[in-house]
This record gives C-alpha cells, structure tokens and sequence, in this order.
C-alpha cells in the first residue's frame, strides 16, 4: 500500500476517533474509568494537525471535501462493493494486481477506496 493512501487512513481513523471523544455519552463513559477525554482529543487533533499537513494538498483538499459531506472520506472495498455507496465496483478495477499503489477512488461517490488484504 502506498504512502499516501496509508496516511488518508490514518488520517480517517484519527477524525473518527475524535468524533467519538466529542460524543457524550462516550465521554462520560472514559471519566468514569478515570480517563481524561479533554486531554486526548487535543493530543488527537495535534496529531491529525501534524499529519495533515504531509498529505499531498490535493488529496487532502479532497479529503476534507469528502468528510465534510459523507463523514466518512475513506472506505474499504468488499467483496467488489465500495462499503461508502455499496456499488459493485468494475471487475478490471478490482483485478488489478496494483489496485493498493495508487489513491483511488469510487467512480460512483469519489470516496477514496483501498483493498483489504
């Protein structure tokens, strides 16, 4: 898997992660185990500042377009379905041998998609 696609994971995961520490419930949730949700979430987003910042500006211009209307920018493929808009992706695209070494996208929502392997 290329770079560039792992940091748009990882950048997925840390936004997700996020979200959760701002929801309530889990929030109340980790106090109660003696957790501090505030702190992690500012470490999170230091984290999601400084990785943000290595991702191709095209990407991440995407990226940021794509979260902000779906809520989740970065879905895996299964069995030859994009899990964003569950539409069965073309066999050759999913064929492909190289289908991890470059970004790609859903053809049908512009989600960036990778294979599990």
């Amino acid at each position: 898997m290329i770079k560039e696609l792992e940091k748009l994971i990882s950048l997925h995961d840390l936004d997700v992660m996020i979200s959760d520490l701002a929801n309530k419930d889990i929030s109340k949730q980790e106090k109660k185990l003696g957790l501090s949700p505030d702190s992690a979430a500012e470490r999170l987003q230091k984290m999601r500042s400084k990785l943000a910042l290595t991702i191709d500006r095209k990407y991440r211009d995407l990226y940021d377009q794509l979260a902000s209307h779906y809520g989740n920018a970065v879905v895996p493929v299964v069995n030859q379905l994009c899990s964003g808009c569950f539409t069965q992706l073309p066999t050759a695209f999913c064929a492909s041998p190289e289908r991890n070494d470059q970004v790609e996208t859903c053809p049908s929502c512009g989600r960036f998609i990778y294979w599990c392997n």
